[in-house]
């Protein structure tokens, strides 16, 4: 059986944390910075998973040494120790899809997975940053996942669907969305694939946009009705601004063939519509 050690106590680490099959799962509680030569000794993972991470923008931008350490210093400095434990143990990262500010590439096109980066934000340039000193330590050694905008049906303050309950005001602009079951198949996959290394897109199939999902709540009984908002003038006073991408790989859906997107978000704002209901 994998032995697996998952970092990372978020929305990603926990939705991994119940999702993860016929594995050997040491779930660490405590900082990333923690994980040291000793602990990886001690329990000799197969696969190491980093969710961790500081994600909010405005923390970030606020924060910005102590997101540095968080987002880039930590998992470079364990892919390090990790290697050096056991160079035959694989580096799982969490990374983000809002590396690129789109919602498409310059030819109109969805990002691939060896785009340039365009950073529009601190936290998307250390994630940015993270992802470039990873690939050049040891390349073959690590898979880097880039989701975006993840969503499932569980109550968390960093589910996408929750943050949709709240905004009044709604952008219709593309964009990919990442259903923690694609993630959880994907990293379940790599866990022992033989061509496992490299940077992966993960997402739901097809796109959709902010003010979709909005009206999808607001038809499930969840929310008021939204209004539409350009995204032009959501520029003008959103800070730090938000970013839209739509992304795409051909590796990762040969791999996975993942489920579209919409047919997944009605699922689970079902299931989300259902916990409502009962806490009522």
């Amino acid at each position: 059986m994998t032995k697996v050690l998952l970092i990372g106590r978020g929305q990603v680490g926990s939705e991994l944390a119940q999702r993860l099959r016929d594995v050997e799962l040491h779930w660490w509680d405590a900082r990333i910075e923690d994980v040291s030569g000793e602990v990886l000794a001690a329990i000799k993972p197969d696969v190491v998973i980093n969710a961790a991470g500081k994600t909010d923008l405005r923390w970030c931008e606020e924060n910005a040494r102590d997101a540095f350490s968080a987002n880039v210093e930590a998992p470079v400095e364990l892919f390090k120790r990790m290697l050096e434990s056991d160079p035959r143990c694989r580096y799982i990262h969490l990374s983000s899809g809002c590396i690129w500010d789109g919602p498409f590439d310059d030819a109109g096109k969805p990002f691939e997975p060896l785009a340039a980066p365009s950073p529009a934000s601190y936290y998307a340039w250390t994630k940015a940053a993270c992802d470039a000193l990873l690939l050049s330590i040891a390349s073959d050694r690590v898979a880097i996942l880039r989701p975006r905008q993840v969503y499932s049906s569980t109550y968390s303050p960093r589910n996408t669907l929750i943050k949709l309950l709240r905004y009044p005001q709604l952008i219709d602009t593309p964009n990919s969305m990442s259903s923690a079951d694609v993630i959880a198949k994907t990293v379940q996959h790599l866990l022992t694939a033989s061509d496992w290394s490299g940077v992966y897109n993960v997402y739901d199939l097809g796109h959709t946009t902010p003010f979709e999902i909005g009206m999808m709540l607001y038809q499930a009984g969840l929310r008021d009705q939204p209004a539409r908002i350009e995204k032009s003038e959501l520029d003008t006073w959103h800070r730090p601004r938000r970013v839209d991408t739509v992304i795409h790989d051909e590796r990762f859906e040969a791999m996975i063939k993942p489920r579209d997107v919409h047919e997944l978000l009605r699922e689970s704002i079902a299931e989300l519509a259902k916990t409502h209901a009962v806490a009522q």
